[in-house]
Order: C-alpha cells, then sequence, then structure tokens
C-alpha cells in the first residue's frame, strides 16, 4: 500500500521533521536546565525490579549454551547499576558544591 504524502511533492519536509532539525541544531537536552518533575521509584519497587532483572538473565540463561557467559551478563549487569548510583552521586555532589558556592557569593 502506498500512501501520498503532500509535504514530498513539493520537496519541502514535514513539520516533525523541521521541528527534530531545529532542536538538533540548537542542541536542545530535555531537563537539562530544568529539574526534572517525573518522581523516583519507590526503594522497596525498584529492588524488587532489580532482583527480577537477575533473575530473568538467571532463569532465562541457565542450562542453555549461553550460560557459561551468565557470571559475565550478571557481572556487566552490576557495573551497569554502580555507574549509574555514581553518576547520581557526582550530580549530587555538584549540586551541593554549587549550593554551597551560591550562599559563599
Amino acid at each position: 500500500m502506498r500512501q501520498s504524502n503532500d509535504y514530498e511533492a513539493d520537496g519541502t519536509t514535514c513539520p516533525t521533521d523541521h521541528v527534530l532539525t531545529e532542536l538538533q541544531l540548537h542542541g536542545y537536552r530535555p531537563f537539562e536546565d530544568e529539574p526534572d518533575p517525573r518522581p523516583l521509584p519507590e526503594g522497596n519497587l525498584l529492588a524488587g525490579a532489580i532482583a527480577d532483572i537477575f533473575d530473568a538473565l538467571i532463569v532465562t540463561l541457565g542450562d542453555t549454551r549461553l550460560e557459561p557467559d551468565l557470571g559475565d551478563l550478571l557481572w556487566s549487569t552490576v557495573n551497569i547499576l554502580h555507574r549509574a548510583a555514581e553518576r547520581v552521586s557526582r550530580e549530587l555532589d555538584d549540586n551541593e558544591q554549587a549550593q554551597c558556592r551560591s550562599q559563599r557569593e
């Protein structure tokens, strides 16, 4: 099935493409300069989800020919989570330093 596109007929792009191009051109990054209004996940839900990730990997890859790679995959997952925690910690430290600097000024 072929659909007609009115925007391609005259050589112009669609409005969405124009908006995306402008955002890329000017380097817009959502939530970079403004606090993220979304709530953080609850701790017990997050802990359960992380446990589910590991359980899913173990159940899925156990007793298969990929089982020898399971240890490396689990440690890679741990490393991903540690890097994310370190990034959040750095952002909190940077925020704290900026607040102290602002108070001194």
